[in-house]
């Protein structure tokens, strides 16, 4: 049981899980079971070529970004847990 999943390993998804993850000594995330469903498939971000972004090297692929906002999230916020290969069919409430 997670006090907070996060649905997709997009741009979104992993913006949210680096934020909290950065926010763990903070009121609002301490003692909060953080997890991520990293399967992404799609995601606009992933067709890009970024020449022109503020602290993005020139040529650099938005599949690479996607791949190494997973890694950085893994190595700087181990807490958040990273979920592969499950895909999510149905939410309740």
């Amino acid at each position: 049981m997670y006090d907070v999943l996060i649905i997709g390993g997009g741009v979104s998804g992993v913006s949210c899980a680096l934020l909290l993850g950065s926010a763990k000594n903070k009121v609002f995330a301490s003692d909060k079971k953080i997890g991520i469903i990293a399967h992404q498939k799609a995601s606009s971000l992933q067709n890009g070529i970024y020449n022109n972004v503020y602290g993005i090297p020139a040529g650099k692929l938005g599949s690479e970004l996607l791949t190494e906002s997973l890694s950085h999230l893994s190595e700087q916020y181990p807490h958040v847990e990273q979920i592969f290969n499950e895909k999510v069919l149905k939410i309740n409430f």
